[in-house]
């Protein structure tokens, strides 16, 4: 079992950082300033020695590189900002690593893809930084988008790979089976996730390796990725809305007693404690003090759980998340005492037989499949909204392309909404393909996937999940060109 801790390399300045939230701005702004709010909370947490580092400084890297082999962590996951058209931000530490070979730290990327916003802004999806810095600055309120985030097509697709190979070449890249290992932090925020990967995949073969590795935190991206990272405590706080205190064990055993997933590779993820006040303020979680004895013990346990699902992998959140309470580094309160539970937890974990049962196998439950779905249309209704905007339809696709007599897979919410829009055109439906067959009353037939498919030159897929097998099973099947509601929607806003 090899554990890899998540990485926070916002622990340096940039010029967006001063301009945002003020001169000199790093992570260590908001943990010297954070105050206690609930009783019985640890704060202000003050590294060893007051170690205030700079990740710019070699010094620093190679500190963090000795302790983690000393204390049995494999790898970093260190986090990567990739935004619209390119931009990046927080890039150095990685770029620096990559330069500085003689520091070994194996390391991989987890793709954090969530425009940057103030946070009183009303935008979905966002990531907010500093809330609690936020209430004190006096700011324009237009200025509400920091940095966006959308995905472009094939270009901005392939800009971004080249990117990322040189990293994924270097030697001290976390592989699997010869696969760079690649996490997307919300990959059903990506309408064109499945163009996406399967363009990755490709430029990855074409570059000599096996393929890619791709985890989704907390969804396999319908299908479309390599395997789940259940990423914690977030993904078990989604469950609550309550501020303050939250008890540090019940989370735990949420995540030791959820029963082992069968049809999907879910890597598991630990955590040494969590309080996001010194970025939230009053509004904040915190999760109980968890003591380095009762971490090892849960670590432990977590390990056993990952080796008996047949995982390679067991994550840590985080290396260094002092921001919210998430951090393995040594401190002024334990010393070295979280890093010496990581090393008992994984020797005791591969020593001492397992006494602890895990629920039996079971599907992804209904509501994780929900959530997915849900987030997925979301995406996929706003794109569409944004082309009504701009005054086109969907229909003036079809015509750019010389495609008259089309398919569409799928006749549920999107699809309804596709037949709609195409009523008053030139375009013909020919027939539909829905699991309920000719059940669904449309004035054109429909078929289930498994029947003979007509002729017909392309068909429209609207459904959000299991992409990669639909697409499978229709290129078996038909000649007709295969797109995706978001592909065919992206290509009309990028127009």
């Amino acid at each position: 079992m090899k554990l890899i801790a998540m990485y926070l390399p916002q622990f340096h300045r940039v010029k967006e950082n001063d301009e945002w939230w003020g001169e000199g701005y790093t992570e260590w702004t908001a943990v010297k300033d954070a105050e206690v709010y609930f009783e019985g909370q640890d704060q202000p947490r003050v590294p060893l020695n007051q170690n205030y580092y700079n990740l710019l400084d070699k010094k620093t890297m190679q500190w963090q590189a000795d302790l983690m082999h000393q204390y049995s962590i494999y790898g970093m996951a260190i986090y990567h900002y990739w935004f619209k058209d390119g931009k990046k931000i927080l890039e150095k530490p990685a770029e620096n690593l990559l330069k500085w070979k003689d520091i070994d730290m194996p390391f991989c990327f987890s793709w954090a893809n969530e425009t940057w916003a103030r946070s009183w802004s009303n935008i979905y999806d966002k990531n907010t930084w500093s809330t609690k810095i936020d209430r004190k600055l006096d700011i324009d309120e237009g200025k509400s988008v920091l940095i966006e985030q959308e995905y472009g097509g094939e270009t901005e697709w392939k800009r971004h790979f080249e990117y990322l190979l040189s990293f994924f070449s270097d030697n001290r890249y976390i592989k699997v089976d010869g696969k760079p290992l690649f996490i997307i932090y919300k990959p059903m925020s990506i309408p064109c996730l499945y163009q996406m990967i399967t363009c990755w995949r490709k430029m990855a073969q074409e570059s000599g390796f096996k393929d890619l590795y791709i985890l989704g935190v907390n969804s396999n991206g319908g299908g479309c990725l390599d395997a789940v990272l259940r990423q914690e405590p977030q993904n078990s706080l989604r469950a609550t809305s309550e501020c303050g205190i939250i008890d540090s064990q019940l989370l735990w055993d949420s995540i030791l007693d959820e029963p082992i997933q069968k049809d999907d590779t879910v890597y598991y993820c630990g955590f040494p404690g969590y309080d996001d006040t010194p970025r939230r303020g009053e509004g904040g979680r915190v999760l109980s003090t968890m003591e380095p004895d009762i971490f090892e013990n849960n670590l432990k346990y977590l390990i056993q759980k990952g080796m008996t699902a047949g995982n390679e992998f067991t994550f840590i959140n985080a290396w260094n998340e002092w921001g919210e309470g998430m951090y393995l580094e040594p401190d002024e309160t334990r010393g070295y005492r979280m890093l010496e539970a990581v090393n008992n937890a994984l020797f005791y974990a591969t020593k001492e037989k397992c006494n602890r049962t895990f629920g039996e196998e079971n599907n992804k439950t209904n509501n994780q499949i929900i959530v997915e779905r849900y987030h997925g249309f979301w995406k996929t209704l706003d794109l569409w909204m944004q082309v009504i905007e701009k005054d086109k339809t969907v229909g003036s696709y079809f015509v750019k392309h010389g495609y008259r007599d089309i398919a569409i897979y799928g006749l549920g919410m999107l699809g309804g909404h596709l037949v709609t829009q195409l009523n008053d055109s030139t375009i013909n439906i020919l027939y539909g393909i829905d699991r309920r067959g000719e059940d669904v009353r449309k004035p054109f037939p429909v078929y289930r996937a498994e029947a003979a498919l007509p002729n017909v030159q392309v068909i429209v897929v609207t459904v959000l999940y299991d992409m990669e097998k639909i697409h499978a099973l229709l290129s078996e099947k038909t000649n007709a060109k295969i797109i995706f509601i978001t592909e065919l929607l992206e290509e009309l806003l990028i127009e």
